[in-house]
């Protein structure tokens, strides 16, 4: 089941197992500082109180995903975080009222197999724990969230996997997926423009454009950075505590005993099993054969009927004693070296076994692994005291959200400082783009200390502006070239326009391209007919061509003109279209487009039942102030 999740985890579910996982361990201790007790709820669905918390966790996560990306709205952000969360309370208690229910054992099952509590691909307890502590979650709450999320997605699941698709649709999806249309068409280059440019117009683009010509809005800021390997740096630990991890684990460093062995199998049929006795005595027949001195490659090959070992003479090559059935293997590893053992029964029949080599277990030794041993005791005990210190970074710079020296001094760590940098551009420090994000917020901006800023999992700043330099207008004599080219190149394209103009309107009635390229003095193109995803042509001609309609009669057609990103202008005709089919399309390539036409179906018809609950939903939502 838990597999199935991973695999077929979208739309609303993959979005609330990143905001219950994902956002809160890149912002510490966020819940340490809200009190439900006195906090008024901002929405009601049904009998849940929404508060603003859980609003923060989605606007968060959707401040995450626009890093980089320039200016946002905050309040729009804010009200799509709540009408997310406000869904999302829909989803679930439609979910609970069909009676949905996710077991105990699905739900440590998932979480033990979520990275954030791993340690060497392994659930570690102690990391769960320090984990949810810098959250102020208990284990109880947590596994709330996340039966919760798994509840939801067992109702999507529900819908979207009743998706369905009709041969129409396959048909239709292939009829517009492989048409090919044939077209002809000519390009008019533009022209550049040489002229002067008059003062007063460059003067009447720097006003009316003055956004194009601003220096960008930089700050510089003070940070406090916690690295887990400068932590790492100062773990040394003891050589007691090494060999006692060596003891621990020497048995993930030891090489289990290994035997290769050859056998001769005489099958037998569980639903014939008076045919049993048959068996065993073929098989005992074979066995004084062998005691009598006959090769038992050569018998195997006569006898086994295990075809694919006896072709080998019976050998299966080395195994190990947990890669076979328990018969089997206890009789494979009680033999000695050359010996050949009774008839052995497994679910596949009698097999004799005779072992042909030994490799005995081996444990690496201490000095072998002392070094990798004392590696992962310092990465250890540095990730608990990063998680600890991670929780107090958060709650001093909280407390204190004026200055960092109370954090600093608490840390033992020194402030730094970065350069003046943009929104776009920074380095050191600001070389994070997420370090970036937190600069420019508008509480920092105003003079707060950032939440806690996490990197891979291994650095957490936290910033506050030390200079702040709004954005500016650049002065007109500094950007009056760029504003020529500017008025040149549209200058150029008016031309380039105005004339592609004047030559349609002088195409007569029953005029061709041919005969409007014989006068523009430029070549006509006819391409070989094209499918929407060639590459022989530009892509703006290709979705242009397959925008057009079709042809009402085959090759008469009027012009459709299309401007290109360097203004060249392009005049072309749809000549002919001639819709694909499903007949030459491979079987498992329909196989496969019939499982995307299914699952966009689902995927549709989820989103409509979505907003269906959301309608018809016991919803208030508290007036904003």
């Amino acid at each position: 089941m838990l597999q199935a999740i991973r695999n077929r985890a979208q739309g609303i579910f993959a979005w609330i197992i990143l905001v219950l996982i994902c956002v809160p361990f890149a912002l510490w201790g966020i819940q340490n500082y809200l009190d439900s007790g006195k906090e008024l709820p901002v929405a009601v669905v049904g009998d849940r109180d929404i508060f603003e918390r859980d609003v923060n966790r989605v606007y968060e996560q959707s401040l995450a995903n626009l890093v980089g990306l320039g200016q946002y709205d905050e309040a729009e952000l804010k009200r799509e975080a709540l009408n997310r969360v406000i869904k999302e309370e829909v989803i679930t208690q439609n979910a609970q009222d069909k009676g949905l229910a996710v077991s105990d054992e699905d739900v440590r099952a998932f979480i033990q197999t979520l990275p954030y509590f791993q340690t060497d691909g392994k659930f570690d307890k102690e990391k769960y724990r320090l984990m949810l502590s810098s959250q102020g979650l208990s284990a109880a709450q947590f596994v709330m969230q996340i039966r919760k999320a798994l509840l939801m997605e067992q109702l999507q699941r529900s819908v979207s996997d009743t998706g369905f698709t009709t041969q129409k649709d396959l048909s239709e999806f292939y009829r517009l997926r492989n048409q090919e249309r044939s077209i002809e068409y000519l390009t008019l280059p533009v022209v550049k423009f040489e002229g002067e440019i008059p003062q007063q117009e460059i003067a009447a683009y720097y006003e009316q454009n003055p956004a194009e010509f601003q220096t960008p809005e930089k700050v510089s800021v003070q940070y406090l950075l916690l690295s887990l390997e400068q932590i790492a740096s100062t773990m040394e630990p003891g050589e007691d505590e090494i060999k006692a991890l060596y003891e621990e684990q020497k048995s993930q460093l030891t090489t289990p005993e290994r035997r290769k062995v050859s056998h001769i199998l005489i099958t037998t049929d569980s639903e014939h099993p008076e045919d049993d006795p048959k068996a065993l005595e073929k098989a005992q027949q074979i066995r004084q054969r062998l005691a009598k001195g006959e090769d038992f490659a050569k018998v195997a090959k006569e006898a086994s009927q295990d075809k694919l070992s006896a072709e080998k003479g019976g050998d299966l090559g080395f195994i190990n004693k947990d890669a076979m059935e328990p018969n089997f293997a206890d009789a494979a590893f009680a033999l000695g070296k050359g010996a050949l053992s009774e008839p052995v029964k497994t679910s596949f029949g009698y097999h004799l076994i005779k072992v042909t080599e030994l490799e005995p277990a081996s444990t690496k030794r201490y000095e072998e692994v002392r070094d990798e041993l004392a590696k992962n005791l310092k990465r250890s005990a540095a990730e608990n005291k990063f998680y600890e210190l991670g929780q107090t970074l958060t709650e001093q710079s909280f407390e204190h959200p004026d200055t960092l020296e109370p954090a600093a001094k608490a840390l033992n760590l020194s402030i730094q400082e970065t350069a003046l940098f943009t929104r776009d551009l920074g380095t050191d420090a600001a070389a994070e783009k997420e370090v970036r994000e937190a600069a420019f917020n508008s509480d920092v901006l105003s003079g707060k200390n950032s939440e806690p800023v996490e990197i891979g999992g291994e650095k957490v700043y936290v910033v506050r502006v030390k200079e702040h330099q709004p954005a500016a207008a650049k002065p007109l004599d500094s950007v009056k070239q760029e504003i020529v080219a500017k008025l040149r190149d549209k200058k150029a394209r008016e031309a380039a326009k105005e004339r592609t103009d004047k030559l349609l309107a002088g195409l007569k009635t029953d005029g061709t391209l041919a005969d409007l390229a014989k006068g523009a003095g430029v070549s006509l193109n006819q391409p070989q007919p094209f499918q929407r995803n060639t590459d022989k042509l530009p892509l703006p001609l290709v979705a242009a061509a397959f925008k057009a309609p079709r042809p009402l009669q085959a090759g008469n057609a009027r012009p459709e003109r299309l401007v290109l990103e360097n203004g060249d202008q392009v005049l072309f005709r749809v000549l002919a279209v001639k819709d694909g089919t499903t007949q030459s399309v491979d079987p498992k390539e329909l196989e496969m487009a019939t499982e995307y036409l299914q699952k966009n179906m689902g995927q549709e018809e989820y989103a409509a039942f979505v907003e269906q609950l959301r309608v018809g939903a016991d919803v208030y939502i508290k007036p904003q102030q």
